[in-house]
């Protein structure tokens, strides 16, 4: 049957005990409602573990180191061609560092290459996980260029499969669809703080909490964000992605999970 359909039989089973799920807030959600009735034959009551996806973003502050900064954004942006609830789809950037942290991930972004990761050439990025989630990317692709300025993507890509090259679309407002909607693929709004008190209160902005990183060099923010960047992991000058399953707690807050 459907993954619905066998994902259905088996959290509703009286025997089942625990859930755990990974995916959208919809699915989770339902998930969530069902453990918590008690069925015919069911002795117990089941928990669940949910993770729903995020909005995940870096924070880069004026006191950053700017190049640390611009590779772990597109490390964290593009890794897995964006295909993971921890990659980064929304830089916020002070306005002071704003055009030089713009610039060096664009000049970064544009080194990836893209194609038949199944070959033999050491490629960076493959074809997303099928034609349903391509056409999801693309047309959010074209949401961004109405939203922001797009300055990266639409070429470079080969002909033939689900393939979507690096984007960035820049100048992107805090509430703007691309910076509130998970997307899912290799897409990246870029967005301008005017302060860290800004660029806290954007980041906190989405209906999720999953990940999140700063990059700074002042301790008195690093200790701040510890308690007001509202996230399941935190991470300080380095990328937002890289938890490692059995190693380290994952899970986020609000509609992540």
């Amino acid at each position: 049957g459907s993954g619905a359909e066998i994902g259905d039989f088996l959290v509703e089973h009286p025997q089942t005990r625990f859930v755990s799920f990974t995916g959208s807030v919809e699915v989770g959600l339902g998930i969530y409602e069902k453990c918590g009735r008690v069925g015919k034959g069911q002795i117990w009551l089941k928990r669940s573990i949910l993770e729903m996806g995020g909005k995940d973003c870096i924070l880069v502050d004026e006191t950053a180191d700017l190049d640390e900064a611009a590779d772990g954004i597109v490390a964290a942006s593009f890794g897995f061609q964006g295909q993971k609830c921890s990659a980064c789809s929304r830089a916020i950037v002070h306005q002071d560092v704003y055009d030089a942290v713009l610039d060096k991930v664009v000049e970064r972004a544009k080194k990836l290459t893209v194609g038949d990761t199944t070959g033999e050439e050491n490629l960076f990025m493959g074809a997303v996980i099928d034609a349903n989630a391509h056409k999801t990317i693309n047309e959010y692709i074209e949401i961004g260029k109405k939203e922001g300025r797009m300055v990266l993507g639409g070429t470079g890509v080969p002909a033939g499969g689900y393939f979507i090259p690096p984007t960035i679309i820049a100048d992107v407002k805090s509430t703007a669809r691309v910076a509130q909607e998970e997307i899912f693929g290799p897409v990246l709004a870029v967005i301008k703080a005017k302060d860290f008190d800004d660029g806290l209160e954007i980041v906190n902005g989405t209906i999720y909490g999953l990940t999140g990183a700063l990059y700074s060099k002042d301790r008195f923010r690093l200790e701040r964000a510890r308690h007001e960047f509202h996230v399941g992991n935190l991470y300080f000058n380095r990328k937002c992605t890289g938890a490692l399953v059995d190693v380290q707690p994952f899970g986020g807050f609000n509609m992540s999970g």
